[in-house]
């Protein structure tokens, strides 16, 4: 065999990996790698890699070619794919050995392996989300359903214990626990064993959280009794006056869209029926009008339309993107569209209604504190408790304020959930804390077993959810590229000096936190024990590392972590056994972990702009170069019909091709001087990115007394301009909890790099 066939039979996979950045024009064309240039035609490998063999200075053990992929002493962006001892590591040794020695060349010592060519993984390929058990369901390897007997396969999540990432690129540091594991203590039904029994449970779930004026769907704080939730429901008379408070002179014929731009709300396609003016809705089947997804039409115990409006948790966890304007409906998304704190105003003057609850949502369009645990806990306590030291850290706790609702496709590849790893994934409680009957939220037991009886039901709906696939065209080679940087490029390396301290574990690259993806690195046990485990994501960042705005964490404090250990809402039967699912951030469950924000998988993350736990960064461009984030923004809105125009209040703009940036990844926005929308020295400081003295006041007393955010957002009796309303639509990194610091580890990346991560992530 020539040196040319060993390398065709040997390392031709293998340096064709290398392909993937080493050409002109890839991240790998940089001073320190043109060295080692090949092309895009694969018959140029072995003399483009003697090549650089020569250029790089001969030899064998100290050659570049040998020692960079596999050295883990030595920075290589792509990682190490031919490990010391590895069948590559040797068959690119010989070959180098043979190039150094021809006289001595023993091809018979190139390491294990046939005469053909070792075909890698793809690069490119996602799960998009969801959960196994779904997909396991769905395709018996044949293309057909399973049967309904068929037996489930273990929960990927269930893997993540204590020692499962040591000495491997992803890392996890919080834990799986079976909030569920004895059914008999916590009076709920076990997990399904079969695809019958999670079908069976998927379609209760669906019925629940869906909608759509459908009987059986919840709405906020009567779970599904429609009749408790109508004496506090909103009057469909109510809901058709909205418009005289918009400054119109009459209804105007797109009352419906205008209510789902006016406030955020996206339209489905599936019918959800509300009576226009004067309509008996049990006349028309509900009505002939057509209501955003975050509302249902409440219906009496035999099946009645009640001309009650309720609200769903679309509210903030379904958003919309598309080529149409209103764009198409993402179930799961997460909203950040929503002005909800506006309707409350409004239709508080329309029904005379306070609307209190929707203090929870935010001084700034699109961000919500919906995760308000200290004041539920507050509430919902098991038995009664002294007046000790953790209620007072509980009222000095804060608020956690401003929030950007994770997707809920990635609940399924989550072992603990909120944005600081607050709670087990599997305490599905608190997800429907929104839907608990108002007794239950007071402790009462009726309320709490209509939650033992719905919330795993919600759960698997949820978990069910895929990501929608990126609509736009995509750079493949790019792609690739920014997939070998993903999960290889140690951020930490030595020669990138990066000025963020590094974090425990993983190898230093994105998937270490976020986990990992690529077909090529999901199947490398280097990076996770079990392919199953692709996406899955489990590392909380210290804040320290992390370095984002602190104002959530830091309220769910140590105290905060204690009341919900005693709360109903945070399986308090649970606590002490091996399978705690209180809150994790609790000093005896934590250990030596410290305090700090969840890394999410990150499925669907195109669609889930703009980015951080406060959605204070508009596009992972900036995200990537903290350098370019800016301090005051506003997302562009929707064109108003040219007859409306300066009018009517439109929201921000979902059309892909006009709105959205597919170079940073992020919807268009227009970047602000202090003083546009914004109060000088108060908001702002003119020509300073400092927070005026006022805001750090203010943060002092928002972040160490309970309730004093929420109070200051209090919906109020009076019209807003449509100014005011415009400039709800500014988000301010200067305000309490909305700063737009940290995950600045990132600095060391070039914009090379950035640019072929970027691609990478929209094929997720």
């Amino acid at each position: 065999m020539t040196e040319a066939g060993f390398f065709q039979a040997r390392l031709q996979s293998e340096s064709g990996f290398c392909r993937t950045c080493h050409i002109p024009g890839g991240v790998g064309d940089v001073e320190d790698g043109r060295d080692f240039m090949l092309s895009s035609n694969a018959a140029d490998d072995y003399d483009l890699l003697y090549q650089s063999w020569q250029t790089l200075g001969g030899g064998v053990e100290d050659s570049p070619l040998l020692v960079e992929p596999s050295d883990a002493n030595e920075p290589h962006s792509g990682g190490k794919p031919w490990p010391v001892g590895s069948a590559p590591y040797e068959a690119m040794r010989t070959l180098l050995s043979c190039w150094d020695a021809p006289d001595s060349c023993n091809l018979g010592a190139g390491g294990a392996g046939g005469d053909e060519p070792v075909e890698l993984q793809p690069l490119l390929g996602s799960a998009r989300g969801g959960h196994v058990w779904f997909d396991y369901c769905e395709d018996d390897g044949t293309g057909s359903p399973r049967h309904d007997s068929a037996v489930l396969p273990a929960d990927p999540r269930a893997l993540v214990q204590k020692g499962v990432s040591d000495g491997r690129a992803v890392h996890f540091n919080a834990f799986w626990k079976d909030c569920h594991a004895d059914p008999e203590l916590v009076g709920e039904a076990p997990h399904p064993e079969t695809c019958g029994e999670l079908r069976s449970s998927w379609q209760r779930g669906r019925d629940l959280m869906t909608g759509n004026g459908e009987p059986g769907s919840g709405t906020f704080f009567a779970g599904d009794d429609h009749q408790a939730a109508a004496s506090s429901g909103i009057a469909v008379d109510d809901y058709n006056r909205l418009w005289q408070f918009w400054g119109m002179a009459e209804r105007p014929d797109n009352f419906d869209e205008l209510v789902a731009e006016r406030y955020g709300m996206p339209m489905g396609d599936t019918r959800n029926p509300y009576p226009l003016p004067g309509e008996d809705p049990n006349q028309t089947n509900g009505g002939s009008g057509q209501l955003p997804a975050f509302m249902t039409q409440l219906r009496g115990p035999g099946g009645e339309w009640q001309g009650v409006l309720g609200f769903t948790c679309h509210t903030c966890h379904s958003g919309a993107a598309g080529a149409e304007d209103g764009g198409e409906l993402l179930y799961g998304s997460g909203n950040s569209l929503h002005d909800i704190g506006l309707m409350a105003k409004e239709l508080g003057i329309s029904a005379s209604t306070p609307g209190i609850i929707f203090s929870l949502f935010g001084t700034s369009r699109g961000t919500n504190n919906a995760s308000d645990v200290n004041l539920f806990f507050l509430a919902n306590q098991e038995g009664s408790r002294s007046l000790d030291e953790h209620f007072f850290g509980v009222l000095t706790s804060g608020s956690t304020a401003s929030g950007d609702t994770p997707a809920w496709w990635n609940i399924g590849h989550r072992p603990v959930k909120f944005q600081d790893g607050y709670f087990a994934a599997d305490a599905s409680r608190v997800d429907l804390i929104f839907y608990t009957p108002i007794d239950g939220v007071l402790g009462g037991e009726d309320g709490e077993n209509w939650v033992r009886d719905h919330a795993q039901d919600a759960d698997k709906w949820m978990m069910s959810l895929k990501s929608p696939e990126y609509p736009l065209p995509i750079d493949t080679a790019l792609a690739e590229q920014g997939a070998v940087l993903f999960h290889s490029k140690n951020l930490w390396a030595d020669n990138l000096n990066n000025p963020v301290p590094e974090p425990e574990g993983g190898n230093g690259s994105c998937a270490s936190c976020h986990g990992a993806y690529s077909p090529r690195f999901v199947n490398d046990p280097a990076f996770l024990a079990d392919p199953i485990m692709e996406g899955v994501a489990s590392n909380i960042a210290p804040k320290r590392v992390i370095r984002t705005d602190p104002a959530r964490v830091d309220t769910n404090n140590e105290s905060v972590n204690q009341y919900g250990a005693n709360s109903f809402l945070g399986f308090s039967e649970t606590v002490g056994s091996d399978q705690d699912c209180g809150p994790q951030n609790r000093a005896e469950l934590r250990g030596d972990r410290e305090m700090g924000y969840l890394a999410p998988p990150l499925y669907g993350v195109w669609a889930t702009a703009p980015y951080l736990h406060n959605g204070a960064i508009p596009d992972v461009w900036s995200l990537l170069k903290p350098d370019d984030r800016p301090a005051l923004w506003r997302r562009v809105s929707t064109p108003a019909r040219a007859d409306q125009a300066g009018q009517v209040v439109m929201g921000y703009d979902v059309n892909l091709e006009r709105a959205y940036d597919q170079q940073k990844m992020g919807w268009r926005y227009d970047e602000l001087e202090c003083g546009d929308g914004t109060i000088p020295f108060f908001d702002c400081m003119p020509g300073d990115q400092d927070n005026p003295i006022f805001q750090d006041i203010l943060a002092q007393l928002y972040g160490n007394s309970i309730l004093t955010w929420n109070l200051g957002n209090l919906p109020v009796f009076g019209q807003m301009t449509p100014e005011q309303i415009e400039n709800r639509k500014i988000y301010n990194t200067h305000l309490y909890s909305q700063g737009n610091e940290g995950h600045d580890f990132t600095v060391v990346l070039n914009d090379a790099e950035r640019r072929a991560i970027i691609e990478y992530l929209k094929t997720l």
